[in-house]
């Protein structure tokens, strides 16, 4: 039978382990706010209070007699003097009869045409802006491409995707 070799196993070695690295920081148990009275309250290290014992006395101070306030003085105003005028006399209407109102309220011919040729521009236009989008959009779109080439701008060739996509509206 064959000799069994012997097997080598390294020393084991267990690292230093740094507590203090990772200790949490320490929180005190008790507050600093004292209950003590005539004491500061709170309770540092280093900390002197102030010495509130007075050295020289100062001296007595007697209140001075109040003056009476001055009444404040009013200013002048001359108001002017006009004469009160005398009421206009007021101007009655006679009432109108209700067909007569009616009449002068309908507006005129040239007043009617305006406001109907007004509205019958702005529709017009409203319902006319998609196709003028269809028909205007690729036109500015030649115009830009010309205008970067000119420029010595690089084109950007669109996909075979992209011109059958503009083909397929254009159909529509």
């Amino acid at each position: 039978m064959a000799e069994i070799n012997d097997i080598g196993i390294n020393d084991v070695s267990v690292p230093e382990v740094r507590a203090w690295l990772n200790a949490p920081p320490s929180v005190p148990d008790v507050p600093p706010v004292t209950l003590e009275i005539g004491v500061p309250v709170i309770d540092l290290p280093a900390f002197d209070p102030l010495d509130f014992d007075p050295e020289v006395q100062p001296p007595k101070v007697t209140p001075s007699k109040p003056k009476p306030p001055k009444p404040p003085s009013t200013p002048e105003v001359k108001l002017p003097r006009t004469q009160p005028e005398k009421p206009k006399p007021v101007e009655v209407e006679e009432a109108k009869p209700l067909i007569q109102q009616v009449v002068e309220a309908i507006p005129t011919i040239p007043q009617a045409t305006t406001v109907a040729a007004s509205s019958v521009i702005g529709v017009s236009a409203a319902l006319a802006t998609p196709f003028l989008l269809k028909l205007i959009k690729p036109i500015v779109k030649k115009v830009m491409v010309k205008i970067q080439k000119a420029l010595g701008r690089k084109v950007k060739v669109e996909s075979s995707w992209q011109r059958r996509k503009l083909q397929r509206a254009r159909r529509k």
